[in-house]
């Protein structure tokens, strides 16, 4: 391991404060899941980004969708939902067609190397997760499933957040 890397480690993984700040630790466990979530993207048989995986992700949970209807899940303009598009067309992981209703729309869809990225990434996700909580004691383990349970519940009800989404 590298000097830069062994550097990068170890101001990744914070030690836990003594705090009573729950927001802050919740930041923290965000900070290891979302590296958690880079890492699978990362370490994915093709080089694509995590925006470019979000878009595979959202067609494997919503089906085919229109150009714009991509773009605007995602959050980002038509042209740029495009662009992700054309280069993961280029990857043969989404195929497109037009609309038989209406010729001027493109829809797009996950082909069978798409939804094998997204089988490839979850289990390298269930792999790295399972890994943390198998080292915590179990009833550490079960009151963190528990309160998790209850975050997504509240999370789930907030209404009109841009970050809802299941497909990620």
């Amino acid at each position: 391991m590298t000097e830069a890397s062994q550097v990068t480690r170890r101001s990744a993984a914070r030690t836990p404060t003594t705090a009573t700040d729950p927001v802050a630790e919740f930041l923290d466990v965000s900070r290891s899941l979302v590296g958690i979530a880079v890492y699978s993207v990362n370490a994915a048989p093709v080089d694509i980004t995590v925006t470019q995986y979000r878009l595979v992700a959202v067609l494997g949970a919503q089906g085919p969708l229109t150009i714009g209807e991509v773009a605007e899940l995602l959050g980002v303009a038509q042209s740029n939902a495009s662009r992700h598009c054309d280069r993961l067309e280029r990857l043969e992981l989404l195929q497109r067609a037009r609309s038989q209703d209406d010729g001027r729309v493109v829809i797009v869809e996950l082909t069978a190397s798409g939804r094998e990225l997204i089988d490839f990434v979850t289990d390298v996700r269930r792999r790295e997760v399972g890994s943390v909580l198998g080292s915590m004691p179990s009833a550490d383990r079960k009151r963190l499933i528990d309160a998790a349970r209850d975050f997504n519940v509240a999370a789930a009800a907030q209404e009109d957040r841009p970050w809802l989404t299941a497909a990620w």
